[in-house]
């Protein structure tokens, strides 16, 4: 008798468990060609319509009668992934989903994200806006105290208060051609009996050229804040005084190389890890190089600063050296890249590059650096050059930890190039650290390749050119305030006696 009781009490127990679990799966529509799924924790929006040419619009909610369907249940959103192919995201669609603390985007091209689509998300910090948003409605963002940084992308329109009383905002970027209502970053507070706004006084890293310390309280941004913003670009655009030799007195060839192109990647300003000091100034002074010494028509160079997943992948990689380039005349390619690199210590240290939206804790988000030598030795070019100023230990440029919580160098796995057209040229490897060169305002190895390219006027054989890096890379590295070995490494599947006659 007592074991049937059991048995019935143990089958009624699993019978309410599971009803229970079922009642956390919720699903329904929210858009005539969208739908959403609940799992308990993440809501996942989803395109159900044909083909992946279709951008589909969620239905706008307000925040009384016609809430959306996960906030009048009263569901508890901890997550949110955006699906391939949505193209706005509702007024008021999560508005007041407190524990709403992550969104995660599929792909990168979301137009639109409506009134109070995010109001009082009070713990939402991750939020990295897509680089295609056209326009964020007002109060969008309004009282979440949780984030600390913006990048307003640089065609976006920002209606008045999208970002009101984001308390912890500590930085702000604003695409060049961005457009600001009032009272953009603005805190609400009340003085006296009557409301006020109080502006931002955080960093900004950048600023669209019409705003200024004349009119910047009409934004919400703080005149101490613009001055600091506009006097550091004046600084880096306009004082030679802080330029390194190789910055100066750029060689120039008549040669015209216009079976030529050259990408080139320069990633300083990150969202989730710490910056990596002159990346940019890296990346613009080589594209300089690349134009003036190496004679590469400036509509075969693309200079990307500060890129995304999205941007690397498939706006440079795809849209442009895949699809938008002819390659009956397109002999060499050069790929330069300036950045975080990070190993997956989960999958025996497998290297990585790090995009600027990318969390150094989760590696495998990133571009696995097999998987982009695949993609440009899979483009056509008859050979490809690469080179790498970006470390895979897990510490970078400052001595500071990625990919774990103290800067524990690890030894990182050296990738080959599986293609036969490829040389990579990197900065170090193993367990070494990429690390900068203060006094020049640049890598240390980024700055050895300009100064090479400077005194030979570009005609420098690849041979010489591993060599002369090799050897003055390797010297100076132990001198500089890290204390560290640094030595570049060459990978290629050509013969030694082959690559190294090549040049650019």
């Amino acid at each position: 008798m007592k074991r049937f009781v059991f048995l019935a009490l143990a089958a009624f127990l699993w019978t309410m468990l599971a009803m229970a679990q079922n009642t956390d799966h919720k699903s329904g529509r929210c858009g005539d060609d969208v739908e959403w799924s609940f799992d308990g924790r993440t809501l996942i929006l989803t395109n159900s319509a044909s083909g992946k040419a279709f951008l589909n619009n969620m239905n706008d909610y307000d925040l009384n009668k016609n809430q959306a369907p996960w906030v009048k249940q009263k569901l508890d959103i901890r997550r949110v992934i955006v699906g391939k192919g949505i193209g706005r995201i509702g007024a008021c669609a999560f508005a007041n989903c407190e524990n709403l603390n992550s969104v995660e985007f599929q792909d990168t091209y979301l137009r639109e994200i409506g009134w109070g689509a995010f109001l009082n998300c009070k713990n939402l910090f991750n939020f990295s806006i897509p680089v295609n948003i056209k326009r964020i409605e007002t109060i969008a963002f309004a009282n979440c105290r949780s984030l600390r940084s913006v990048k307003i992308p640089v065609l976006a329109r920002v209606e008045d208060q999208a970002f009101l009383s984001c308390v912890n905002l500590n930085l702000i970027e604003i695409g060049n051609n961005a457009l600001l209502g009032k009272a953009v970053f603005a805190t609400e507070v009340e003085e006296n009996g009557k409301k006020m706004h109080k502006p931002y006084t955080g960093e900004i890293r950048s600023l669209p050229a019409n705003i200024n310390t004349d009119n910047c309280l009409e934004y919400g941004l703080s005149r101490e804040s613009v001055a600091i913003c506009l006097k550091s670009s004046s600084q880096l655009l306009g004082n030679n005084d802080y330029q390194s030799i190789v910055d100066k007195n750029i060689p120039e060839s008549d040669l015209m190389r216009n079976d030529t192109y050259a990408l080139i990647i320069g990633n300083e300003h990150y969202r989730f890890v710490s910056d990596v000091p002159f990346a940019k100034n890296d990346a613009t002074v080589f594209a300089e190089y690349c134009k003036k010494t190496l004679g590469i028509p400036a509509e075969n160079l693309h200079l990307c600063e500060d890129a995304t997943k999205h941007m690397i992948l498939e706006q440079e990689i795809e849209d442009w050296l895949r699809n938008g380039i002819s390659q009956r005349n397109s002999k060499k390619l050069i790929v330069y890249y300036a950045g975080h690199g990070v190993p997956d210590i989960q999958a025996g240290n497998k290297a990585y590059l790090l995009p600027t939206d990318v969390f150094g804790t989760k590696p495998t988000h990133g571009i696995a650096l097999d998987d982009f030598y695949s993609l440009l030795g899979g483009l056509g070019f008859e050979r490809v050059t690469v080179f790498i100023d970006a470390c895979f230990s897990g510490v970078n440029r400052d001595n500071e930890g990625l990919s774990i919580e103290r800067a524990v160098e690890v030894e990182a796995q050296d990738s080959q190039p599986k293609t036969g057209n490829m040389i990579v040229f990197t900065a170090a490897h193993g367990n070494e650290t990429a690390q900068s060169y203060q006094e020049e305002g640049h890598g240390l190895f980024t700055y050895y390749l300009l100064k090479e390219l400077q005194e030979s006027h570009g005609m420098v054989s690849y041979g010489r050119l591993a060599s002369e890096l090799e050897k003055n890379v390797s010297n100076v590295a132990p001198t500089l305030e890290m204390r560290k070995h640094q030595t570049p490494k060459i990978f290629t599947s050509f013969p030694t006696d082959v690559w190294k006659k090549c040049s650019f």
